[in-house]
């Protein structure tokens, strides 16, 4: 191959034009994604997480309204014949019955332990824990209650996105780490500056 034909197997140099168009496209995408991750995500995860604690909240007080013996009788009348006609699943080939909780605890958790996840889960506070809880519910549901419901599948998918990228900054979670962040970095600085001190030996 002669000199001639390897200059021309080279690639093309970009022209400066070319090459600043590249560069404003890049930087355009970098402030864009910037963008995203500093206001836009925060506020996406701000309102899934108000979004399932509204619904929750609003299922736990309607239940509570009339008192825990009127949320044991909801419970009993429209959960628990559902549950236990759909407590049996077939898993990998083997039936697989799942227990059906009694009215009192049944009651408990469709009341008290919805309006305190939907709480937690709003202000950010326990946030994936929060979230934890609120997604095993959905399941329960979704398995044992009301199968194949679509908003099931909704919570779950939104719980499961705040487990996996927490509550957010707009969170007491995000505040109470950056404290603790701050207090742990202040102590390492302080026992670092000890180990530089030099040691005195008195007379």
């Amino acid at each position: 191959m002669t000199d001639a034909e390897k200059q021309d197997d080279k690639p093309p140099k970009k022209t400066p034009c070319v090459k600043k168009l590249y560069e404003k496209i890049l930087g355009l995408a970098a402030f864009k994604i910037r963008l995203l991750e500093k206001y836009l995500s925060p506020l996406a995860l701000l309102a899934a997480r108000l979004y399932v604690a509204h619904v929750f909240w609003i299922s736990g007080q309607d239940k509570l309204a009339e008192g825990f013996d009127h949320a044991k009788d909801t419970f009993a009348t429209l959960f628990q014949p559902e549950w236990e006609a759909n407590h049996i699943k077939h898993i990998f080939g083997k039936a697989v019955s799942f227990p059906v909780p009694g009215e009192a605890f049944g009651a408990f958790g469709t009341t008290y332990v919805e309006i305190g996840l939907a709480v937690l889960l709003a202000i950010g506070f326990m946030g994936r824990a929060a979230a934890f809880g609120i997604f095993m519910m959905a399941l329960a549901i979704e398995l044992c209650v009301y199968p194949d419901t679509p908003e099931n599948y909704y919570w779950m998918l939104l719980m499961a996105l705040i487990m996996a990228r927490g509550p957010g900054l707009l969170s007491i979670d995000y505040f109470m780490r950056k404290w603790l962040f701050k207090q742990v970095s202040s102590r390492l600085e302080a026992v670092d500056a000890d180990r530089d001190t030099p040691l005195t030996v008195e007379a």
